[in-house]
This record gives structure tokens, C-alpha cells and sequence, in this order.
């Protein structure tokens, strides 16, 4: 008799990731073997790692007026925004398998058509933010532009991700441009600014814009944050060279912005369903919220401090002590933080952990 394996949930997910390459890949291709020709990229992924999507992920939710002409039409949890235009409109993120019919639905319900959508980004390239994007692309005809290093890894479908590779997690999808830090993307009166915030995964991203709603003017962010996804290392066996370093660069860059508005590719992610409820009528200010953006980005920051911390540890038994949320202020900074290691320690780490090879 067999032991049932445990179906885990999303949280678990990298614990599972930890298996050796080449068993992974013999589950992948059994899972995938298993499914046929017309191929589930999630229900293989789910299979492969032996883990089941957080229910929120798939749930329906109706359109949401964020501010302006910035929509979010995506589900419960994960975020799709739409922002229009006269000449066409700019969608940001997917969401799993099967989103597509949602977001449709969504433009459906504030009079707008998918045929009108022209162009696709990507906060992250992530499978929860990228598995219907071929589809979309394929149905509309958009371009669809990423970072460079988000490029290689939503071509190959996820394939060469360094923390979830080694299977196609959505479908493969040609990115027509590339685009860099300070590009600006531009469709009718729309004005995004790329921002590249590396770390969460490589080739992440951010976009600023200045929509005017009732004679005001709001500076909105849409904004993919540092999480630190678990199984991810940042300082001992850096799960990509040089990711510290990444994460360090996206506080800086995030410590200053001022966002108004503030949007990010999970709803639990900028508070939404605190900020909003069903069938709620629509509010400019609904979403104005400085003070959390500043904090969010705070957090994130204190949570990478302490993962360094962690892995120090670990690694070297040093007396560390972890950073205090409550006890902090100001926006954190790694210059700032009374670090009980070495200077050269250290330094090597956030300089892209070169003495911390993956091979040891």
C-alpha cells in the first residue's frame, strides 16, 4: 500500500522546488506525459510540484475603476490592469489559465472590447501573472513588451526561471520590444514609464503614470514589490547571481518614488479589498494611499535585511541581530543597519554573492 501524497497549498510550493534537477524533471514529464495532447500547463505544474493554487487565484471579481482611465479587471486576487485610451488600450498582467474568458468578461461589463487592446505587459514573469498572455495576444493581435530578462523567460515558458524552471509553468509567448528603465510606452494620451525593480524575479518591473480625474492630478503607480518568494536566496547559494544586489537597487529606486495611487500584481498585495468592496460606487480617492506605499516598501526592505541575516547565520553561526519592524521610523537601508559581520563579508554578498557560489 502506497502512502497519498499531500496536495500542497502555493506556500509550500518552493519547499517542493528543492528536489534535485533531474527528479523534477522526471515528475514533469510524467505529469505532462500524463495530460495528453492538448496540454494544461497549470494542472501540469500543480502535478510536477504536487501543490494546488490558492483558490483566490482563480475566483472571479467584477471590474474595478481605480482611478481615471486605469481599470483593474483581473480576479479576487491576482490583478490584471487596463488602462485606456481613444486609440486602443495597454493591459498589464494575466492571471492562470482561463483568465482570459474573465478579463474579456470584465471589458465586456464597461462597454470595451478585447480587439482593442494593443498592448501587453508584465509586471513579473511569473505563471500567475503571465499563463494567458499567448492567448490574449493571439485573440487581439497586441504587441507585447518586457525587460530583457523577463523576455528569455516568458519565450520559453518559464523554462529557464532560476527559482521555478524546469517545466513550462504557461505557454510560451513571443515578446515583440524589449524595454529598459526610463523607456516610456506610449498609446494615444497614455504615458507609462518603465521602471526596472529586479529581484522578485529578474526582469520585473514597474510603471508610473499621471492621470488627471475631476480637474486633480494623481501620480499612480503601478508597482511590482521586492516580495521574497520562500525557497529564494539572496545571500548564501544565490538563487541568480548577483539578486541582492537586484533587490538593493529596487529599494532604492522604490524609497523614492510618491505615489498617490498605488496598484501591485496581487489585490492582497495594495489592500484592495480593504480599500474597496462590491459594488461599491466609484471614488477617485478610494485608493489614494501615500502612506501605504512607503510602508509596503519599508517592509519588503526589513524582510530582505533579515533574510540576509538568516542565511549569515546559517551559514556562519553569526551573532546577528534580526532588524525590529516596530522600532523602525524611517525607510530602511542596508548602509544603515548595525550588521554584526564583516565589512568583506557582506559586501561580497550584496556585490553578487561571487564568494557564495551555487555549486557549495
Amino acid at each position: 500500500m502506497t502512502t497519498p501524497r499531500k496536495r500542497l497549498t502555493i506556500s509550500h510550493w518552493q519547499r517542493t522546488l528543492a528536489l534535485p534537477h533531474t527528479a523534477a524533471l522526471s515528475l514533469v514529464f510524467c505529469a505532462i506525459t500524463a495530460i495528453g495532447a492538448e496540454k494544461n500547463y497549470t494542472a501540469a505544474f500543480e502535478d510536477a510540484f504536487n501543490m494546488t493554487m490558492p483558490p483566490a487565484w482563480s475566483q472571479n471579481y467584477p471590474a474595478t475603476q481605480i482611478i481615471g482611465n486605469l481599470y483593474d479587471v483581473g480576479g479576487y486576487d491576482l490583478s490584471s490592469f487596463l488602462i485606456t485610451s481613444d486609440a486602443g488600450h495597454i493591459l498589464i498582467n494575466t492571471g492562470l489559465e482561463g483568465s482570459a474568458a474573465m478579463i474579456q468578461s470584465n471589458l465586456k461589463s464597461l462597454g470595451l472590447r478585447m480587439a482593442d487592446i494593443k498592448i501587453l505587459l508584465t509586471t513579473q514573469a511569473h505563471f500567475d501573472h503571465t499563463a494567458d498572455l499567448a492567448l490574449i495576444k493571439e485573440q487581439t493581435g497586441a504587441r507585447l513588451l518586457a525587460t530583457e530578462t523577463d523576455k528569455s523567460f516568458l519565450e520559453d515558458g518559464g523554462l529557464s526561471d532560476p527559482l521555478i524552471g524546469g517545466i513550462e509553468s504557461f505557454r510560451p509567448v513571443t515578446v515583440d520590444d524589449v524595454i529598459a528603465d526610463g523607456d516610456v510606452v506610449e498609446l494615444g494620451d497614455i504615458r507609462l514609464r518603465v521602471l526596472e525593480h529586479p529581484g522578485h524575479t529578474e526582469g520585473s518591473a514597474s510603471y508610473a503614470t499621471t492621470i488627471t480625474e475631476s480637474g486633480n492630478s494623481y501620480d499612480v503607480l503601478v508597482v511590482n514589490m521586492a516580495y521574497i518568494n520562500e525557497g529564494v536566496n539572496v545571500a548564501i547559494k544565490p538563487t541568480y547571481h548577483g539578486i541582492a544586489v537586484d533587490f538593493e537597487k529596487t529599494f532604492e529606486s522604490q524609497r523614492k518614488l510618491s505615489p498617490d495611487i498605488w496598484v501591485s500584481s496581487h489585490k492582497s498585495a495594495y489592500g484592495f479589498h480593504e480599500k474597496h468592496a462590491p459594488g461599491q460606487a466609484y471614488d477617485p480617492r478610494a485608493f489614494y494611499d501615500p502612506a501605504g506605499y512607503i510602508e509596503a516598501v519599508r517592509l519588503h526592505e526589513v524582510t530582505f535585511i533579515n533574510k540576509v541575516y538568516d542565511e549569515l547565520l546559517e551559514k556562519s553561526q553569526t551573532t546577528a541581530k534580526p532588524v525590529q519592524i516596530a522600532a523602525r521610523s524611517s525607510q530602511p537601508s542596508i548602509s544603515e543597519y548595525d550588521l554584526e559581520v564583516t565589512g568583506s563579508e557582506l559586501g561580497a554578498i550584496l556585490k553578487g554573492a561571487q564568494t557564495c557560489p551555487n555549486s557549495n
